[in-house]
């Protein structure tokens, strides 16, 4: 966040940043996401800053379509 809005760098996608890599799981229907994000990140480059902020916005739900792969469906009540 420091180098990407601070210091205005315009590459910057972050490995670890559990968001973005639910943001592209939720993208690109992949239960997992590892090592696939080096591939990302050349695609993305040289505007990873850009693709993180759009990422971000997907991992908060703002596209009502997209849902995470990887969670499962929470049970209901009766289903308990």
């Amino acid at each position: 966040m420091l180098m990407l809005h601070c210091m205005q760098r315009s590459d910057i996608l972050s490995w670890d940043d559990l968001a973005i890599i639910r943001g592209m799981r939720m993208l690109y229907r992949h239960r997992k996401i590892d090592r696939k994000l080096l591939r990302y990140r050349r695609r993305y480059s040289p505007y990873g800053s850009v693709a993180s902020i759009y990422l971000w916005q997907i991992s908060a739900g703002d596209i009502p379509n997209l849902t995470d792969p990887a969670e499962r469906p929470r049970a209901s009540r009766g289903q308990l």
